[in-house]
């Protein structure tokens, strides 16, 4: 999807859509086929992400961009569920898994490296074409390796990867020679430019952020769209309204009450994804004049989540490196990750009380 040229934009958003936007399960085949069948209406997006993306998008200075791993038979009915969320898709890439089964090439539908950094580089090139090359914020999730690639993006952009490590980095990652060429192809075309302002990956797997560490402060983890909008308000690129509007969409949809909510707050602050003093506003003087009062944030709610807020110590945050990743490690340790994972959830359907503790607790805020 390509839309007419208009203003030249001050921010690219760049977004995944499985796990990320949209609850969907490509894991399995009742996944795959549940999304083959579903129509648009019946499509849903994570809480808050809609509210998010719907306020990100109404930007007039801003480019909406969505690489994602769905086949491209989707097309159709992913485009009539952004018309009828209402929100603005400036560029759309979904991979074809039709012509990689048809030269035999079944490595290809699951790995995701060579596909999605090709796709990103792609729709770069599509970018600066448009005199349009902004700086980008991306959004990704913890079920595959975002948080790899978006990191492998930047740096091969700004050309802190070189041509032959970046050969190499993909042969590990199991991308095919053909792949490998077409890539180094799109990074020759490329102007050496370091584009990624910030990357959010989403916890959809609940994973601990600490196992984000490894990318050294490049990737912001977030349990859910409050928490990214909380950081990108303290980069001006979000605004009160659409705090509102995620907090309501997550109380509404997400059955996130008060104290959920004053926890993510909370979190977010100790993390230091936002500092005390703008979510003690929102807390206090934002969220009870809104129709958050009907949910239970009231002044008196407000009042302690902010006395609790401006007693929370924030993490000291440095700032993020530009030393290039040990990326074949990293790949080595996503696999693993992933695979301890998959072995935990078939353990936990046969061993009674399994699953309850492998559950995330909820720390209750009081």
């Amino acid at each position: 999807m390509t839309a007419a040229a208009g203003p030249t934009p001050d921010v690219v958003y760049r977004w995944d859509l499985d796990k990320t936007y949209l609850q969907t399960e490509f894991s399995t085949v009742r996944g795959l086929l549940q999304a083959a069948i579903e129509g648009p209406h019946r499509k849903r997006a994570i809480p808050g992400m809609r509210a998010l993306l719907k306020a990100l998008s109404e930007a007039t200075d801003a480019r909406v961009v969505v690489v994602s791993g769905s086949p491209t038979w989707l097309r159709r009915r992913i485009l009539r569920m952004f018309a009828l969320h209402t929100i603005r898709c400036d560029r759309l890439v979904l991979k074809d898994f039709g012509a990689q089964v048809r030269r035999g090439r079944l490595r290809a539908i699951r790995n995701q490296v060579g596909y999605k950094l090709g796709a990103h580089l792609e729709t770069r090139l599509w970018l600066t074409a448009r005199g349009e090359a902004a700086p980008e914020v991306c959004f990704g999730d913890d079920a595959e390796v975002d948080a790899l690639v978006y990191c492998l993006y930047a740096d091969v952009c700004a050309r802190r990867v070189s041509a032959p490590r970046l050969a190499r980095v993909l042969e590990v990652c199991g991308c095919y020679p053909d792949e490998i060429a077409t890539i180094l192809g799109r990074v020759v075309q490329l102007e050496r430019h370091d584009p990624v302002r910030r990357v959010f990956i989403h916890l959809e797997g609940n994973s601990p952020p600490a196992r984000f560490g490894a990318y050294r402060g490049r990737v912001v983890a977030t349990f859910n769209a409050l928490q990214i909008a909380l950081d990108l308000a303290t980069q001006g690129l979000c605004d009160d309204r659409a705090l509102v509007a995620v907090a309501e969409e997550l109380a509404v949809l997400g059955d996130f009450g008060p104290e959920a909510l004053a926890g993510s707050m909370e979190d977010a602050v100790r993390r230091g994804l936002c500092g005390p003093a703008l979510a003690c506003r929102v807390a206090a003087e934002l969220f009870p004049h809104t129709a958050m009062y009907d949910a239970g944030w009231s002044e008196a709610f407000g009042s302690r989540v902010a006395l609790r807020l401006e007693r929370s110590a924030t993490a000291a945050v440095n700032p993020p490196g530009t030393e290039v990743l040990p990326y074949e490690q990293l790949f080595a340790s996503e696999h693993a990750f992933a695979r301890a994972r998959r072995l935990a959830r078939a353990a936990a359907g046969r061993i009674p009380g399994l699953a309850e503790f492998l559950a995330p607790v909820d720390d209750p805020w009081s």
